[in-house]
């Protein structure tokens, strides 16, 4: 207890970094993911296959290592924060793009059609129709791909991001307490991983009160 309690002040700063870089590719990777699965329906939907596939395949640490070490290579030299967040926001949007492209071809068509019948322009029942429906099938796999990137945030540590990972293994070298810091660190994960699935589970209350059951099609 004794390692963790001088290696706190650091801790908290790893949090931090954890939590805004988290927040930063969540928002990013879920923006460009939505925009690329709403502008790549129907015959554009192959160039957003090709993507989708390489990324959903390739490791993280591959990727991640590739945007530190071979990117300067290349004239591009991120850090090791720029590396990660941008190595990370490519992954999220892969998988994002996949999640929210299924959930629009889950839509009941005829929905599309009803609102053409009543005279929507494709903004307008993008906005009003589409979004939501697919919002409230897509919260869920959405969330649990989130708290599965909290964890992926760990591998940062590869790369020297500062990160819980890095202070953790920096503090074990130091300690001789490794099951402490170990399991302070699973814990910092697991509730921020927890914090997601909690705003899942209010978001889709909120979704279900505002517009009925995901397969309701009322």
């Amino acid at each position: 207890m004794d390692v963790l309690a001088s290696q706190f002040p650091r801790f908290l700063g790893a949090i931090w970094l954890t939590i805004w870089m988290f927040l930063l590719i969540t928002a990013i990777a879920t923006a460009l993911g939505l925009t690329l699965a709403v502008l790549t329906e129907g015959r554009r939907a192959r160039l957003l296959s090709v993507y989708t596939w390489v990324f959903r395949g390739l490791p993280e640490l591959v990727v991640l290592l590739f945007c530190y070490l071979a990117l300067p290579y290349l004239g591009v030299d991120l850090g090791s924060i720029g590396s990660a967040l941008l190595a990370f926001v490519l992954i999220g949007i892969a998988f994002h793009a996949e999640i929210f492209r299924a959930s629009l071809r889950s839509i009941d068509p005829r929905l599309r059609e009803a609102s053409r019948a009543l005279g929507m322009g494709r903004g307008l029942a993008l906005r009003r129709v589409v979004l939501p429906q697919m919002a409230r099938i897509a919260v869920t796999p959405w969330a649990t791909f989130l708290a599965g990137n909290v964890k992926m945030l760990s591998l940062a540590s590869a790369i020297s991001v500062g990160e819980v990972m890095m202070v953790t293994r920096q503090s074990l070298a130091i300690s001789q307490d490794p099951l402490t810091l170990i399991l302070f660190a699973g814990v910092v994960y697991a509730t921020i991983a927890s914090a997601v699935m909690v705003g899942e589970t209010l978001l889709s209350g909120w979704m279900r009160r505002r517009y009925g059951p995901p397969t309701g099609g009322s």
